[in-house]
């Protein structure tokens, strides 16, 4: 059986989220016991030496880009985005912060309307507010259930809106020099508060130290053969499927059971963030028709 383009695309794409996904287990199991600037500082070395590696093996140069400062601007945001994200996984349940990290995807389209001046219509702005709903019944502000832990994953939705906006402007350097510089960056902004937080690794929790490392790894290098494989409108949706993963290892590793106002949250975000990609895709086929 020979796959298509698109499903190709679609099945490097959620191997992708499935070791994003894991990785994320791993810094959970290890969040208790490595500081997690220790944590997100290995996370970025790592890309940085195994993908310069590569890049070297390859013939490529590692620093050709013009847009150094974007990257640097990339860097920063993704690092605290790594930041607030780890933490909120570490003191949530993996499938609350999963959720609430996912309002990144439609954070983006707000984003570009207010810091990029594009224009949007009453639909998408509807896909918007009801992704925003969708986080409020998971956080349920006022109630006994709400964490103020819950910040976490929304300031690292923040941080991932700055980083896929300033994205779309180094696309031109390529997929590889952009995830080289991404954990250059990342090393170099980490490093800054890792020698506060630095204690030795355990013997025991070397696997999993070298497992978050893998699978970061393996995840990213897996996504960009997807977005290689087919166009990104027809793969993005795909993306969400790291919620379901979310929400079966923590079931099943944590013992931890989302509550149904998480659940309806998180189905209301991922609908929203699909329905919003949606329009985004047509409109952008009427603009391409003319």
């Amino acid at each position: 059986m020979t796959l298509t383009a698109a499903q190709k695309g679609a099945a490097l794409m959620v191997a992708g989220v499935f070791c994003m996904a894991s990785m994320d287990v791993m810094a959970k199991t290890l969040g208790h016991s490595i500081p997690v600037a220790q944590i997100v500082w290995l996370r970025f070395v790592s890309q940085a030496l195994v993908v310069g590696a590569g890049l070297l093996i390859a013939r490529r140069a590692l620093f050709t880009s013009a847009h150094t400062k974007l990257h640097m601007l990339r860097g920063m945001a993704t690092t605290f985005s790594s930041y607030m994200f780890f933490l909120g996984i570490i003191y949530l349940p993996l499938a609350d912060a999963t959720a609430l990290i996912q309002l990144g995807p439609v954070m983006v389209t707000l984003g570009a309307v207010l810091i990029l001046g594009e224009t949007i219509g009453r639909r998408r702005i509807l896909g918007i507010a009801a992704a925003f709903l969708g986080a409020m019944l998971i956080i349920r502000p006022g109630s006994s259930v709400m964490s103020p832990a819950s910040a976490f994953p929304l300031l690292g939705a923040i941080g991932f809106t700055v980083y896929a906006l300033a994205t779309r402007f180094v696309r031109s350097d390529g997929p590889w020099t952009a995830l080289f510089l991404q954990g250059v960056f990342g090393t170099i902004f980490s490093s800054v508060l890792v020698p506060f937080f630095w204690q030795p690794i355990p013997l025991a929790e070397i696997p999993i130290v070298a497992a978050l490392i893998g699978f970061g790894i393996l995840g990213h290098l897996l996504m960009i053969r997807a977005f290689a494989a087919a166009p990104a409108g027809d793969i993005a949706p795909y993306g969400y499927a790291g919620l379901l993963f979310a929400v079966i290892f923590g079931l099943v590793l944590f013992g931890e059971t989302p509550d149904g106002f998480t659940l309806l949250g998180a189905v209301v975000i991922v609908t929203a963030g699909i329905y919003v990609w949606y329009r985004e895709r047509l409109i952008q086929a009427q603009d391409d028709n003319g």
